[in-house]
């Protein structure tokens, strides 16, 4: 096909492609006419991503091919569209490969974003058109955790942590979680995803709760559970819905039970008297003992620390009565229980003292030897032991002795007036009584 056109009086026919150069050497200036692809070639259309978060962004690759199978001369112009987003530039030139890459930005608005290209008349079409799921459109599935998983019967707090993956199996940041729970109350009902896709809520309860994590304007509620661990998953919906969801069980933590059995006997005062306390925690829904406390009633009290099982522990009291042992166990979910005994304290025994002089009716100025015999009831010991003669008047030589703590000895003195002495023997036990032993002696 050829054209005709005047150029300084002359007709010329000239072929329709150099028309345009034709002409533009007859005008002082010429608008260059942009390059469009060919009728008859192909568009292909990718994205580097196909889910986004609100505000992600990811590249589009539109690759142009002419129908003898190479690529169009570069600069060929491409227009995008999309249906939500933003594309930039929006038009844009091919290079010598045929290829075109633009930014895609997904926005605020969740939803899934159609985007096309096209060239002259060739465009990808509605097959070839790119789609990016953005926002909640692009969730995958919800995965639920509780830390911790059992809160006490008398009420504790759970942290609810919701992790929401698109559909790739990448973290879905910036989108709202909604949560529910069927016992308790939570902190907040909504909560956004952080740069690791994840939304925290705080439960408050004190029955067991089930916590769903939603997301999506109307998503339903998974069948997901949590395990004793305090994870959960989701069931997922079908991509196209944007539907997802999740729930996890906190549950309430058993209490572990304590028994308090008191000495068979009832227990002297100042010798030692063996409880035992035994611990057993729950089989199911227990948690880990922290300690155990008992206060004796008399005023002392001892923290025994992790006891599970049976601990057999001794305790004195000083004085003879009755008196309240109760003991506190306590478990790392923060469960109590309080169990008292009473038991009766009797006053001990005392020490039994003889005193025997040798020889029995002495001569003044000759040596007397006193055996002395202090015993004791089991358990009980002699802390001081101290011997008067009884002649602390009539003689200067010294009339005490202290023994210390002996149980049986013997002593040597000399009386050196005549007469008739109370001799007395005075013991301490551990018990903290003092017993006093007599004995008389004539000396001529």
């Amino acid at each position: 096909m050829v054209s005709d056109f005047m150029v300084a009086g002359l007709s010329r026919r000239v072929a329709p492609g150099l028309l345009v150069a034709a002409l533009c050497l007859t005008a002082m200036t010429c608008q260059r006419v942009p390059l469009l692809a060919p009728a008859g070639s192909t568009i292909t259309l990718t994205a580097q991503a196909t889910t986004l978060p609100l505000n992600g962004t990811t590249t589009l690759i539109a690759q142009i091919i002419e129908p003898a199978g190479t690529a169009p001369q570069s600069g060929t112009y491409v227009t995008f569209t999309t249906s939500l987003g933003s594309i930039q530039p929006s038009e844009a030139e091919t290079d010598s490969s045929g290829q075109v890459f633009v930014k895609f930005t997904a926005g605020t608005q969740s939803g899934t974003a159609t985007i096309t290209a096209l060239s002259g008349g060739v465009s990808v079409g509605t097959t070839g058109a790119v789609k990016i799921a953005i926002g909640t459109a692009a969730v995958g599935r919800v995965i639920v955790n509780a830390n911790p998983a059992l809160v006490p019967a008398v009420g504790g707090t759970s942290v609810v942590s919701a992790v929401v993956l698109d559909l790739n199996g990448n973290a879905l940041t910036s989108v709202p979680v909604s949560f529910t729970t069927t016992a308790g109350i939570l902190s907040t009902g909504v909560a956004i995803t952080d740069q690791t896709g994840t939304a925290l809520t705080t439960l408050t309860t004190s029955m067991t709760a089930t916590v769903t994590a939603s997301v999506g304007a109307q998503a339903t509620t998974g069948t997901g559970t949590g395990t004793g661990t305090g994870t959960g998953t989701g069931t997922t919906t079908p991509p196209a819905s944007g539907q997802a969801s999740g729930s996890v069980t906190v549950g309430i933590s058993a209490a572990p039970t304590l028994v308090i059995t008191p000495p068979s006997t009832p227990p002297s005062a100042g010798l030692p008297a063996s409880f035992t306390f035994a611990v057993t925690a729950p089989t199911t829904n227990g948690s880990a003992v922290r300690s155990l406390t008992v206060n004796w009633g008399d005023g002392g009290s001892q923290n025994l620390g992790t006891v599970t099982g049976n601990a057999v522990v001794s305790h004195v009291f000083t004085v003879a009565g009755t008196y309240t042992v109760s003991g506190t166990v306590t478990d790392t979910a923060g469960n109590s229980q309080t169990v008292a005994t009473a038991v009766t304290v009797i006053a001990v025994s005392r020490p039994t003292i003889v005193i025997t002089p040798s020889p029995q009716n002495p001569i003044h100025l000759n040596t007397v030897t006193f055996s002395i015999q202090v015993t004791t009831v089991s358990g009980l010991g002699v802390v001081d032991t101290t011997i008067d003669f009884g002649d602390s008047i009539a003689c200067s030589c010294a009339s005490t002795s202290d023994l210390g703590g002996a149980t049986s000895t013997s002593v040597q003195h000399v009386y050196t007036v005549p007469g008739q002495y109370t001799v007395h023997v005075t013991v301490m036990d551990t018990a903290g009584q003092t017993t006093v032993g007599t004995t008389f002696i004539s000396v001529s």
